[in-house]
């Protein structure tokens, strides 16, 4: 089974097809804007035009002025006089209609009377139909019409125009054409309108199509597929219609279609079927164009829009498919594309009498193949190419691994680390030298603690000359530097082109394996000297790999693995009772990707599980790696500091509960005894103190712990607000002014634990007051600003000296000036504010001059709220 390419070769992959994909999309718009294959589409109509059914013409008739009519009546053209002969003698057989394809635009002046005769004919006979042409003499357009006599006595005009295509054959002509309107349908829709009337008019004019100029005006092209009229349609010499020779059988009922076929005369024109039956005479054309509009088998020509939008979806069926095919199966799919292209097109000729030009879709799927071929034939020799670079690096690891150092991290490791005076780098030949380290003599170069070495890198040759400090080199500090030039010497590269020489590829295939075989050796020694267990399993729980630790953990083999499972592993730890069991364990890891818990190995390790699901390729594919560390010490550390916790809250603070209890009856009690009264006081102040120490050194404990803490929406107003309400009597006490400054506008909202961060501002405003001078002022200012939620708490007390700055929030830090030694505390409220901020994603900065003050601001990430 193939591995699918990377990413980056899938890009290309995609490129590369949407590029095949605009070539013969464009390939195919420039031939349908030029028409340049419409010579192929045209032959492909030209032979499936045979192949559409024959409609009937049993009640045609063809009467031809034929060789045979010119040696019995004489040379052409006729006297009028017996073209009337023809029209009654037809009339007397039974004619139904006649279609004389014959144009007679001047009066006969020489013989009047023959002119005569033939409108008493044409009268005569009621259905007689004249033609009407439009011709076009170098460019002077004109209108060739009947003499008036025998326009007015026809039951019916029309053109006979048809139209030449490039190539100089006749495929089609417009329904209706004339001199600056469509006046004039042509002659067999005027037939048919006459013979078989509809309630609606079939080709109506429209007023639309006009010429200012009264150019030629055309409208209603449509292509005929032309019958096989020589050869369905009966034909009768017009000698033998003249002597009344013919069976009257023969042409009673019929619509006869009278005109020359003989050579050289009237109009023989090349048709599709020319091939086969030669030119075809004007009036054959007029009978084929009569059938196919009787039984409304004229071809339309497909819309532009549809034929753009039909060949490019045709042409590119071919390159969007060869893709998903193997390349064996690629020539049948382009054969079948093209077979199915001419279906398609014949079938739209067949049921829906549309013209499809084929032409340039055809040649779109042929070009597919080359094109398609090509490009996958250059994907996978450079794919080769690439496969044969990455089995020698195909990792960053083995990047790193092959790739020489780079000159400059040897000058820098080299002066940096190891113990050299001085050196000097020499291009070999060209004599360029780059040199540093200290100043030396040049009798240094020459001494006993110059050494000399060669340096390949970049393909340049350098002579590198060192001179070590006053004691002589290591053998150490020597093999070492050999290391270096070793490493930063770069080794030539292979120029052989691999997919030519197949002994060549198994070379490097079989020094690629060793390559990959000693890279794997590297990771399992680096696995199996890891502190923490590490187990791998495959989807089905198979082990893979285990490493040394582990297997002491989890009592398992390191090597014979085959018959143990991952879900045997589960009897080997004790979980906790709250967890899903082993089993669900392992489906989390498998639903959400991860799973994590602490669990106890038999051995009464306490042990942290962490299962991760990753996929590792193609193959193993998705794998679960399992980690145990060891946290029997950090479990202990908790312990201890939980038992310290309830040391504090409880050991500690209810003995100094219970004395300033004591201490408040007693001065009660003996409030007139002053020697007692003042020793009860002083216990009573130590008995408080001891007990404010106990409770911040319980708070910071607490903000400190690594369990999580619960955050909410917290409104930094109300928190300000309610320290500074607990404050104001100790402001109070000592005579200062507590001035708070807020604009109602901002929103000062952030994600934080509301307790911790009153307790945060509730340091901050003690500290100040303690700090300050009775009769001065603390300043409380709440804003936003850059993203982040301030509270600044400013005072003008005692100040602090910048060198104490860097260790004023550490704990049991307080500031040694006058101010620090009139006032008590443990040195852990400020501590306390730093931990929450950073806990919050804050922080706390200050500014502060001895004798001036101090400012505090709290900087916390302000969060939005809908």
């Amino acid at each position: 089974m193939s591995h699918p390419p990377a990413r980056g070769e899938k890009r290309r992959y995609y490129i590369e097809h949407a590029a095949v994909l605009l070539v013969i999309a464009a390939l195919c718009t420039v031939l349908l804007h030029t028409g340049a294959l419409m010579s192929l589409s045209r032959h492909i109509y030209d032979r499936m035009l045979p192949l559409l059914p024959q409609e009937d013409m049993g009640d045609l008739a063809i009467v031809a002025i034929d060789e045979q009519s010119l040696q019995q009546v004489g040379r052409w053209p006729w006297d009028r006089s017996v073209h009337a002969r023809l029209v009654s003698q037809l009339e007397v057989y039974g004619a139904r209609a006649v279609v004389l394809d014959l144009i007679f635009a001047e009066p006969d002046r020489v013989r009047p009377d023959s002119d005569a005769a033939l409108v008493d004919a044409i009268a005569s006979h009621g259905r007689v139909f004249l033609p009407v042409h439009v011709s076009d003499n170098g460019g002077n357009i004109m209108e060739v019409m009947p003499h008036t006599p025998f326009a007015q006595a026809a039951a019916g005009m029309g053109h006979v125009d048809v139209e030449l295509d490039s190539d100089g054959v006749v495929r089609g002509l417009y329904m209706r054409s004339g001199l600056g309107q469509p006046w004039w349908p042509h002659l067999s829709l005027v037939l048919l309108e006459a013979l078989e009337s509809r309630a609606v008019t079939r080709f109506p004019a429209d007023s639309g199509h006009r010429a200012d100029d009264l150019g030629k005006v055309q409208q209603y092209f449509r292509l005929v597929p032309f019958s096989r009229v020589r050869d369905t349609v009966p034909r009768f010499s017009a000698a033998d219609v003249l002597d009344g020779q013919l069976d009257p059988t023969l042409l009673e009922g019929r619509i006869v279609f009278l005109g020359a076929t003989a050579q050289g005369l009237g109009d023989l024109l090349p048709t599709p079927l020319a091939g086969r039956a030669g030119l075809m005479p004007g009036v054959e054309m007029n009978a084929s164009v009569f059938t196919a509009l009787r039984h409304d088998a004229l071809i339309r020509p497909m819309p532009a829009g549809w034929v753009w939008g039909l060949t490019l979806i045709l042409a590119l069926i071919a390159p969007m498919t060869l893709p998903f095919v193997a390349p064996r199966w690629s020539i049948p799919l382009v054969l079948g594309v093209l077979g199915g292209i001419l279906s398609f097109s014949f079938v739209l000729l067949l049921w829906f009498d549309l013209w499809f030009p084929a032409g340039p879709a055809l040649l779109g799927a042929v070009l597919a193949y080359p094109l398609w071929t090509w490009r996958r034939l250059e994907y996978s020799l450079g794919y080769m190419r690439a496969a044969l670079r990455r089995l020698s690096a195909h990792d960053d690891l083995n990047r790193r691994l092959l790739a020489p150092a780079a000159l400059p991290r040897f000058v820098q490791w080299m002066e940096q680390v190891l113990p050299v005076t001085a050196w000097r780098l020499t291009r070999r030949p060209g004599g360029a030298v780059e040199q540093g380290g200290a100043p030396v003599s040049r009798h240094a170069w020459e001494g006993e603690r110059a050494r000399f070495y060669d340096l390949m890198s970049e393909g340049q040759r350098y002579e590198l000359a060192v001179v070590w400090n006053a004691q002589e080199p290591t053998p150490a500090r020597e093999q070492w530097l050999r290391a270096m030039l070793s490493r930063a010497e770069a080794m030539p590269e292979d120029m052989e082109q691999y997919y030519d020489v197949v002994e060549s590829h198994i070379e490097r295939v079989r020094a690629q394996d060793l390559r990959q075989q000693a890279l794997t050796r590297f990771f399992e020694a680096s696995l199996a000297q890891l502190r923490d267990g590490v187990v791998i399993s495959d989807a089905c729980g198979c082990l893979l790999f285990v490493n040394a630790q582990a297997s002491e953990w989890l009592a398992l083999p390191s090597r014979e693995m085959d018959d143990v499972s991952l879900l045997q592993l589960g009897r080997e730890l004790t979980l906790p009772e709250d967890a899903q069991g082993w089993q669900g364990l392992l489906d989390e890891a498998v639903a959400s990707g991860r799973a994590q818990t602490e669990c106890r190995s038999r051995r009464g390790q306490e042990l942290y599980l962490d299962i991760l699901r990753i996929r590792a390729g193609h193959q193993p594919g998705e794998v679960l790696i399992m980690t145990l560390k060891d946290i029997s010490e950090v479990k202990q550390a908790m312990r201890a500091r939980s038992e310290m916790l309830d040391f504090l809250s409880h050991d500690l603070r209810s003995p100094m509960i219970s004395l300033l209890a004591l201490s408040e009856r007693y001065r009660q009690q003996y409030a007139d005894d002053p020697a007692l009264s003042d020793i009860l006081a002083q216990t009573h102040y130590y008995a408080r103190r001891s007990l404010n120490i106990a409770e911040q050194f319980l708070q910071l404990a607490r903000a400190e712990s690594s369990e999580d803490m619960e955050l909410t929406a917290v409104d930094m107003l109300p928190v300000v607000e309610s320290a500074t309400e607990q404050v104001v009597h100790q402001a109070q006490q000592k005579d200062i002014r507590l001035r708070f400054d807020y604009l109602p506008e901002d929103e000062v909202w952030v994600c934080g634990n509301h307790e911790l961060l009153e307790r945060a501002v509730l340091n901050l405003l003690t500290n100040a007051i303690k700090y300050s001078d009775p009769g001065n002022a603390v300043d409380v200012r709440l804003y936003c600003d850059q993203g982040q939620v301030r509270c600044e708490v400013r005072d003008q007390g005692v100040g602090i000296e910048a060198d104490f700055l860097p260790r004023l929030f550490k704990r049991f830090s307080r500031a040694n000036n006058a101010g620090g030694a009139r006032t008590h505390g443990a040195g852990l409220g400020l501590r306390f504010v730093k931990v929450v901020a950073e806990r919050h994603g804050g922080d706390i900065q200050v500014q502060s001059q001895p004798g001036e003050g101090s400012r505090f601001t709290l900087c916390l990430p302000r969060t939005e709220v809908e």
